[in-house]
């Protein structure tokens, strides 16, 4: 019985292991994931700027897709470093249950090498007889009788425990194995990674210094898109006070109807369409460091989009087109009312739509223009008079 509730104990332990396996596994499968969505959107930029014509010319465009790939970059190794350390933490579990089950198995045969030779010295029928009817009583004899009984069970019971343990230690040596052949397969994933990083910031380096050299340039650039910039914000605040003029002296089952897209719009945060089939965020929203010129900030609006040549450009939810106009810096703008939310399309190169045109989810509005070297649209979403994130409002990709 001490053999037995010795293995009892152990099954208790594996399976407290093995729970942490499962718990393991799960965060596996969320890192496994993670590590493969980010590598899509590696190879989705790839993919866009392999696409483009100025790949050889130093340009503000070119540098946000280098400093794209770079965020993109350290996010993967740092997800394989994650990965690393897991490993680690599994394979010091594996090493925990291989010496428990070693422990075990060394308990279980010495307790049945014990059983042998108690069964040895009382070996033979006439023992186990003498045994039984020299029984004080007839409760005694019975008494006497299940302990025979048990005795052989539990000999029946250590020999398949000795089984069971011997099998269990060999699957985790084998599982010990492969981990620390996995182990080896990331830590040269992650080398491979790490030089694609330096190579990635050797370009970024070269075409910041490139670009430094013409700093007039570059800050005329700066001045022409806070101007284009300002033209959009004023554009869009004169459409929204409008729209709010329009809506409160409309029909009430008008203002029904603008209610209920606003709700709409506002329930798919998160899992709006991108504009764009195929590209990736170059300049995020809000205000940043210039990447090439010292002490200026840059803010972005909305997100700028990189994409491929000629890209269509399509309506991330229902609504009405409310503008449409020519900004310098920012070629064709088309914005769309979605009740009390509103999104905006700049540098379009041309236009599908018109004013007070209902349109649909993916709907076509126009094709991207180039922008900085590359082939990108600014994309905005605002509530009213507040600018939001895009990133915040569009589907992962």
């Amino acid at each position: 019985m001490k053999g037995f509730k010795a293995f009892s104990f152990l099954l208790l332990l594996t399976f407290l292991w093995s729970g942490g396996e499962v718990i393991g596994q799960k965060t596996r499968a969320q890192l496994e994931k993670e590590k493969q969505e980010n590598q899509e959107r590696i190879e989705r930029a790839q993919r866009v700027l392999n696409q483009t014509s100025t790949k050889k010319k130093a340009s503000l465009g070119k540098l946000k897709a280098i400093n794209s790939q770079i965020s993109s970059q350290v996010k993967q190794i740092d997800l394989i470093s994650e990965d690393i350390s897991l490993i680690e933490k599994e394979i010091a579990e594996l090493e925990v249950a291989n010496k428990e089950l070693e422990s075990k198995l060394e308990n279980l045969k010495k307790e049945y090498a014990e059983m042998l030779y108690i069964a040895s010295k009382s070996s033979g029928k006439l023992n186990k007889l003498s045994f039984l009817f020299s029984a004080r009583s007839f409760n005694d004899l019975i008494m006497r009788y299940k302990y025979l009984e048990q005795y052989t069970d539990n000999r029946k019971t250590q020999v398949n425990q000795i089984k069971e343990v011997a099998e269990s230690l060999k699957k985790r040596q084998e599982e010990l194995g492969k981990k620390r052949s996995t182990q080896q397969r990331v830590i040269a994933e992650k080398q491979g990674e790490t030089r694609k990083l330096s190579s990635l910031k050797r370009e970024q380096a070269l075409t910041v210094s490139e670009l430094a050299s013409e700093e007039k340039k570059l800050r005329t650039e700066i001045a022409n898109s806070k101007r284009a910039i300002k033209r959009l914000d004023n554009l869009i605040t004169s459409l929204v006070s409008k729209s709010a003029a329009r809506s409160n002296a409309a029909p009430k089952n008008e203002a029904v109807v603008n209610t209920a897209l606003s709700a709409s719009f506002a329930n798919n945060k998160r899992k709006l369409p991108w504009p764009v089939q195929n590209g990736f965020v170059a300049d995020r929203f809000g205000v940043k460091d210039h990447p090439v010129l010292a002490n200026v900030k840059i803010d972005n609006h909305g997100v700028d989009i990189q994409t491929s040549p000629n890209a269509r450009v399509s309506s991330v939810f229902d609504g009405v087109v409310l503008d449409i106009s020519q900004i310098p810096g920012l070629n064709n703008v088309v914005a769309i009312q979605h009740g009390e939310y509103f999104t905006v399309y700049a540098n379009l190169q041309s236009v599908n739509v018109s004013i007070n045109q209902k349109v649909i989810t993916g709907q076509l509005i126009g094709i991207a223009a180039q922008k900085g070297g590359e082939y990108e649209i600014n994309f905005q979403v605002w509530h009213q008079f507040s600018k939001e994130n895009p990133e915040s409002w569009l589907a992962r990709k």
